[in-house]
């Protein structure tokens, strides 16, 4: 229930960052909440992301729901922002960056599992290293967003493993998962209009790492 609640203003804020945040615009004055239009099927989404995250780490200490929580709420704004514009921002993509890794090691550090930071460290390498050669080999398909915010997901997606071969299968799961996805969407696009047209990326690679995410168990045995 409390992640059902905190849905609500991170919907809201997720709505000023998507209306200001491209264009650099100040967050202040913040407006009032919205639930028309998009605006609408952001908290819906919200909703549901927070709740899954809520099942699927009801065992996990707070720490670690409040970073899972954080990694669904950033992956869902700039997928809105791409899907837009095409872009993933660095002012929302960076800072989500330096604010995972302080938590991560926090957190690790107090619950006890400090090998899980090599883990996560790892996932991150990982998956901003594939993705930074996808990008050298083609820059048209794969944008240099996509490969930062690969750095983010991987390391969350990395945190969940048991040992660092683990926390590369899921990060391959991942990855795989998003590349389908965006396979599929972009031939059902050619098969109706009949030309190529570029399509954004990263909320294929977002939907990979949460599915990855909340499915991490079942995913890959444990070490």
């Amino acid at each position: 229930m409390l992640c059902v609640v905190a849905a609500l203003p991170a919907g809201w804020f997720a709505g000023v960052l998507i209306d200001r945040v491209p264009d650099r615009l100040p967050l202040a004055p913040l407006p009032a909440v919205r639930l028309t239009g998009k605006y609408l099927w952001i908290h819906v989404l919200m909703i549901g992301l927070f709740a899954l995250a809520a099942v699927r780490f009801e065992d996990a200490s707070p720490g670690v729901l409040v970073g899972y929580l954080l990694l669904f709420a950033v992956l869902l704004t700039v997928s809105v922002i791409d899907i837009e514009l095409y872009r993933l921002p660095d002012l929302i993509v960076l800072p989500t960056l330096a604010i995972s890794l302080v938590l991560i090691v926090v957190v690790s550090i107090m619950d006890g599992a400090a090998e899980q930071i090599r883990y996560a460290l790892v996932g991150a390498a990982m998956y901003f290293g594939f993705l930074l050669l996808a990008h050298l080999v083609y820059p048209r398909g794969m944008g240099f967003g996509d490969v930062k915010l690969a750095a983010v997901m991987g390391l969350y997606v990395g945190w969940l493993g048991s040992s660092t071969m683990t926390a590369i299968g899921l990060v391959l799961w991942a990855m795989l998962l998003g590349f389908i996805g965006g396979a599929i969407v972009g031939m059902v696009m050619l098969a109706v209009r009949r030309r190529s047209q570029p399509i954004p990326f990263g909320p294929f690679l977002a939907l990979g790492t949460i599915i990855a995410v909340l499915a991490s168990s079942s995913l890959v045995s444990p070490a």
